[in-house]
């Protein structure tokens, strides 16, 4: 039987446990003519947000660790990767993904006129681990008719 790791677990535990929900919206299909009769398509519905508070005091149920401490330490964790960014680096989150930035800009005639201003637009990029996409793509789903079938997921 072959040794399974964390990032094994923690996708069997995701999987058994989460649902994403999602709600009936009606809209146009923008590659059809304006004529065309609308459909409806699914939309996440989402469950509500989770703040740093709320996760660390997860994570501290589910460890040795305090809450204050784990805080300390995500709060850390967001000043390195806004610090790495800026530098211009990749940051790996292991089985998470990958952040980087990116830039969009006007075009110019030469290399040499390429300049700072030319920059328009900068964002931050987001690349799923294969992990968190098998995850995702795994988990079931499940129609809700309003919003209060949406349940908030309890640690």
């Amino acid at each position: 039987m072959a040794k399974q790791t964390i990032s094994q677990d923690l996708f069997i535990y995701l999987n058994k446990n989460d649902v994403i929900t999602f709600k009936a919206v009606e809209r146009r299909n923008p590659s059809l003519p304006e004529t065309a009769p609308k459909k409806f398509y699914p939309l996440v519905k989402s469950s509500g947000s989770v703040d740093i508070k709320t996760i660390s005091d997860e994570l501290s149920d589910a460890s040795t660790l305090n809450s204050v401490d784990i805080r300390a330490v995500l709060f850390g964790l967001e000043k390195s990767l806004l610090k790495y960014l800026q530098e211009g680096y990749t940051v790996k989150f292991g089985d998470l993904g990958t952040f980087r930035t990116s830039i969009s800009g006007t075009g110019v005639d030469t290399a040499d006129a390429l300049n700072a201003s030319n920059v328009t637009k900068k964002r931050i990029l987001f690349a799923p681990s294969p992990l968190l996409k098998r995850t995702v793509a795994s988990a079931p789903v499940r129609k809700v008719q309003d919003a209060t079938q949406a349940t908030t997921p309890t640690p």
